[in-house]
């Protein structure tokens, strides 16, 4: 390539020029000459305005408001589920008291015979008949399975070497 005289080539440090970017709003040129862009070029910058500013903060503390609101009304219900279910229990647990009463009077002799004999009209035995059994009773009461507790036996658990050397210690125990 051949140069011509007197002819300047253009320096060009960054590929990307400001306009392309929207970086600059003025162009410099060789010489010191700074021309300003058309009108729409270059970076557009708007301001939020204050009422925009103001309505953004007061739909803010509206919307923490409601979720306030929100959080007070549920922890309401629950609360007043707990009580409700707080006064079924109390019920509940008398229920249980005067069903246990009753099951203590029935069981009382005294009361079953009155029973018996007043409102059933049954009269005790005239004659006692009495049978003797050969048959030794047995050691223990026999009870249905449903009753009789589960044991498992659990073996021994085997004695560490340290056990055994402490016991063999004489003046020991």
């Amino acid at each position: 390539m051949t140069s011509l005289p007197n002819v300047r080539k253009p320096r060009v440090s960054n590929p990307v020029s400001p306009m392309r970017t929207g970086a600059a709003t003025v162009i410099a040129r060789p010489g010191g000459v700074i021309r300003q862009l058309p009108e729409g070029w270059g970076v557009v910058r708007q301001r939020i305005s204050r009422t925009m500013l103001a309505g953004l903060a007061l739909l803010t503390v509206a919307g923490v408001g409601i979720f306030q609101v929100l959080q007070t009304s549920n922890v309401a219900s629950t609360g007043y589920e707990v009580r409700r279910l707080e006064g079924e229990r109390t019920d509940l647990d008398a229920e249980i008291r005067l069903l246990e009463a009753q099951l203590a009077s029935s069981a009382n002799l005294e009361y079953l015979r009155k029973t018996a004999s007043e409102r059933l009209g049954m009269t005790p035995a005239a004659n006692r008949l009495r049978i003797s059994v050969d048959t030794p009773a047995p050691d223990v009461v026999p009870l249905p399975r449903r009753y009789v507790p589960v044991v498992e036996e659990q073996p021994a658990p085997e004695r560490s070497w340290w056990d055994t050397f402490v016991d063999a210690i004489p003046g020991r125990r």
